[in-house]
Formats: structure tokens, sequence, C-alpha cells
């Protein structure tokens, strides 16, 4: 059986923040790898949200939460592109630059667990949140190639 859009979105929300956590923390070893790692998990998982969630989140009547969701996306994609182009060499820049990416997905993450969610499964089906949970998981395959860009 599919499993709910929601539960999916969870359990990669707290992976996605453990990476962070660990990527902001000064001395980590292997960091240009743990961030290579991070980006492997995050912009699929973004754009997943942004081809299969939204979309159903604006049939839903719940425009504005999407449309605010996409915009906390995109300022995390320019942050992501400046880190790229930074220097793992200078951690405290570096770490700096991680951290404004850290407290930008924690708050996107809070805004989804506290007020979209809650919404989704006052308004969708349990069949409905599974479907989507399907339709998501394919818009994140598809996203795997652009995102190890």
């Amino acid at each position: 059986m599919a499993q709910n859009v929601i539960d999916i979105l969870k359990q990669e929300h707290e992976m996605v923040l453990s990476q962070l956590s660990e990527l902001s923390s000064k001395g980590t070893s292997n960091r240009e790898q743990k961030y290579n790692s991070l980006k492997e998990n995050l912009m699929p998982h973004m754009i997943g949200e942004e081809q299969a969630v939204y979309p159903k989140l604006m049939d839903a009547g719940m425009q504005e939460m999407a449309l605010e969701s996409i915009e906390e996306h995109n300022a995390v994609k320019t942050l992501l592109s400046q880190l790229d182009s930074a220097s793992t060499s200078k951690e405290d820049v570096w770490v700096a630059k991680i951290t404004v990416i850290k407290e930008n997905v924690e708050h996107h993450i809070s805004e989804e667990e506290e007020h979209i969610f809650p919404e989704m499964q006052q308004k969708m089906s349990s069949d409905e949140l599974s479907s989507l949970g399907n339709s998501y998981e394919e818009a994140k395959k598809s996203a795997m190639p652009v995102a190890a860009r």
C-alpha cells in the first residue's frame, strides 16, 4: 500500500534537519561530501513538493500556503547556489552560510508540519494522501538527474 505523503515528508524532514545540524557544526569532517549528500536529499524533496504536493494544495484552496512554500524553496535554492561557489576551506564563512540555510529550512518545515499538514489532513482523504505520496515519489525520481547537477 502506498505511504501517506505526510509521513514521507516528515521522515525526509528529519533526515535533512539532521544533515543540516551536522554541517552547521564547526570541525565537521568530510564537509564537502556531506554537503553533496544533503543536496542529493534536499533538491529532489523540494522539486517533488513543487511538482506534486503544492499543485494539490492549490486545488484544495490552500494557494497562499503553497505560494509561500514555493518562495521559501526559492530562497533555499539561492542560498545553496551561493554555498556551491563558497570554499569549504573558509570554515567560518561556510558555516555561517549553511546556518542560514538551516534556519530557513527549519522555518519551512515548521510551517509545513504545524500548519499545512494538519490542513491537508482535514481537506484530503487518506486515499488522496496515499495517492499523493505516490505522485510525490514519482516527481522526486524524475528530479534525481536534475538534483545531481
